[in-house]
């Protein structure tokens, strides 16, 4: 009797479930293609699918729309004619993403958009939690770069929620700016401009104390083997975010793969982002 009444109850909810999708109009499962195909592409730029364990579309792609993932596509293609690869990967951005759409996060800031990759899928995550009105500041030194950017925002019907600056992220005038554009403190700013040490620690002093208590500095390259990216070698973003830790105890901080020597086996890491990156949040007072 308790067999037949559970199978009872299980029919119907499947049953009623039909009928929700259908009434709903659930649209279909995203194409399985997607990204699959930069498997076999031998460019750097897609190292992390060609990982052992990555044989699969990730969420940060399978998750856009269909309108969207034909932006990426064009995007991929322009960028690689172009010769302007040089964005964050996939391990980075989809943490970065999950923490938008996992938390309801409203006001971003990003120093450093270089060719538009990350702003791109930035403003995505940001308009899927139905965001109204600017909600990413992006800004980057190179204005070629943000010119190419805000038009592939554009062509992604972004310009409302994501808004495009050139200048040095360490300009005493931007942290007012981004707040006026966003309503309010940010409550996540990434970093990933410049790499250089000296220049991070500017970043790290002008923009920490515009942020509320629990907000988040999230800066990538932030390991040993990216410590070769610093074009003055001074110690990149891995020294810049331990020496500021350690004179700023109102923050703490863990730097995910820091240790991360150059030559690592990619396959052997559990965050497969060899190049690291620091997540650092500002105590409650």
């Amino acid at each position: 009797m308790i067999g037949r009444s559970l199978r009872h109850d299980l029919g119907r909810a499947r049953r009623g479930l039909r009928r929700r999708l259908e009434r709903a109009h659930v649209p279909p499962t995203p194409r399985e293609g997607r990204s699959a195909g930069f498997r076999e592409d031998p460019h750097e730029r897609f190292w992390w699918h060609r990982l052992a364990a990555t044989d699969y579309v990730p969420a940060l792609y399978a998750n856009l729309r269909e309108d969207e993932w034909a932006v990426m596509e064009g995007w991929f293609a322009e960028t690689g004619r172009r010769g302007r690869i040089a964005e964050i990967n996939v391990p980075a951005m989809a943490l970065v993403s999950g923490l938008i759409a996992g938390n309801g996060i409203r006001r971003v800031v990003q120093l450093g958009h270089y060719y538009g990759y990350s702003a791109l899928l930035l403003g995505f995550a940001l308009r899927a939690t139905g965001v109204d009105g600017p909600s990413l500041v992006t800004v980057d030194l190179d204005r070629a770069a943000s010119d190419f950017t805000l038009k592939w925002i554009r062509a992604a019907r972004l310009a409302d929620t994501v808004h495009v600056l050139t200048g040095d992220s360490t300009d005493p005038a931007l942290p007012a700016l981004a707040r006026e554009r966003l309503g309010g403190p940010p409550e996540i700013v990434l970093v990933d401009s410049s790499h250089a040490y000296a220049h991070t620690l500017r970043e790290l002093d002008l923009w920490a104390p515009q942020l509320a208590p629990n907000a988040l500095l999230l800066l990538h390259d932030a390991s040993v083997f990216a410590q070769g990216f610093d074009p003055t070698g001074a110690g990149g973003v891995r020294r810049a975010v331990d020496e500021w830790l350690a004179a700023n105890p109102a923050w703490s901080g863990m730097t995910l793969n820091g240790a991360v020597a150059p030559g690592a086996d990619g396959d052997a890491l559990v965050y497969k982002d060899a190049c690291g990156l620091a997540i650092l949040q500002r105590r409650a007072s």
